[in-house]
């Protein structure tokens, strides 16, 4: 997680050094393991005025535990060895897991949150964001949920598609728009 944030938060600091980006609008997106990346990102810095989480997880004790119809366990090797790279199991490291899980550090959120989720997604199990929702609302920090009956890993239906596109647009607008401040 620490490491994500020293290698994004330059490459911002960046542009808005070079005049492409405005430091008072800045918005951070993330689908699957993006919105696992938003969420670190989120838990620290308050560089963005607005987030959104599409089928993303904050908990990898959680994700490790997810397990499918069938009996797998999908993210148990994501979670040791591919794209969140833990190195073995939560027992052997469980103060990495800790350390990497925004879960753990989501009061420090200042940046206000749109959580969208496929309820049939097998891919992120739909409760890892029914997780940082509940937390952050129980937090008191500002955060909208959106859960897509029927739909896995992103909106496949025209309907649902359309309200996500949507809902994405109007957060930015809401948020980052100038004049909004």
């Amino acid at each position: 997680m620490a490491d994500l944030a020293k290698t994004v938060l330059p490459g911002v600091n960046k542009v808005i050094e070079i005049g492409i980006a405005d430091p008072e609008r800045l918005g951070v997106a993330g689908h699957s393991n993006g919105g696992y990346s938003t969420l670190a990102l989120i838990v620290q810095t308050k560089r963005f005025s607005a987030a959104i989480d599409v089928d993303g997880l904050g908990d990898l004790v959680g994700f490790y535990g997810q397990m499918g119809k069938a009996g797998t366990a999908y993210g148990i090797d994501v979670v040791e060895h591919s794209q969140n790279i833990m190195g073995g199991t939560p027992w052997e490291f469980r103060e990495r897991y800790i350390e990497n899980s925004p879960f753990f550090y989501l009061d420090r959120v200042e940046t206000p949150l749109l959580i969208v989720h496929g309820a049939a997604d097998t891919s992120v199990a739909p409760f890892l964001a029914d997780q940082i929702f509940v937390a952050l609302r129980r937090l008191g920090k500002e955060v909208v949920y959106v859960r897509y009956d029927g739909e896995g890993h992103l909106p496949a239906q025209y309907i649902n598609q359309l309200d996500f596109l949507n809902r994405m647009i109007g957060w930015f607008d809401k948020y980052l728009k100038a004049g909004k401040h």
